[in-house]
């Protein structure tokens, strides 16, 4: 009895943790159809997620890869560390270790892709943020400029 209460422990932990994998890529991916390639962090960075090929707007295919790799990964060397060896730190160290790796691919690569970057083939760009109009505070021709022709004399 006791190893089946373990045993349902543990699916029921394992479904928790597939909904929560669920949540983090349906939210990633309704995020970047409805925000044009953003989430709401991303958006306050003036950031914005294109396509690698061109900059074009997302597939579904990439909305949907690139919103599940990370989560995948990290349960996946999550699970591995859970069974090989059942302390916590060593759980915590080895499924930290995919969120370092894509750290450094970020901060190393001239493109500065993730994982879910390169398995997606997109690319996170800066998008500057809407100026409004100025008019400009002086006259925009000089006495040398040829384009406006001669300054007009004053009397």
């Amino acid at each position: 009895l006791g190893l089946a209460i373990v045993m349902a422990a543990e699916g029921r932990v394992a479904a928790q943790v597939l909904i929560a994998l669920f949540v983090y890529g349906f939210y990633h991916a309704v995020s970047l159809i409805l925000l044009q390639g953003a989430t709401p962090a991303l958006r306050a960075f003036d950031m914005r997620i294109v396509s690698a090929s061109g900059g074009a707007e997302l597939s579904l295919w990439q909305l949907s890869v690139r919103s599940t790799v990370r989560p995948l990964l990290v349960y996946a060397v999550g699970w591995l560390a859970f069974e090989l060896g059942r302390e916590p730190g060593f759980i915590f160290a080895l499924a930290l270790a995919p969120l370092c790796l894509e750290l450094g691919m970020m901060f190393t690569l001239p493109t500065r892709q993730t994982l879910s970057d390169l398995a997606a083939r997109t690319l996170v760009i800066n998008v500057p943020p809407p100026q409004p109009h100025r008019a400009p505070a002086a006259p925009m021709y000089s006495a040398t400029d040829a384009e406006f022709g001669v300054r007009p004399h004053r009397k």
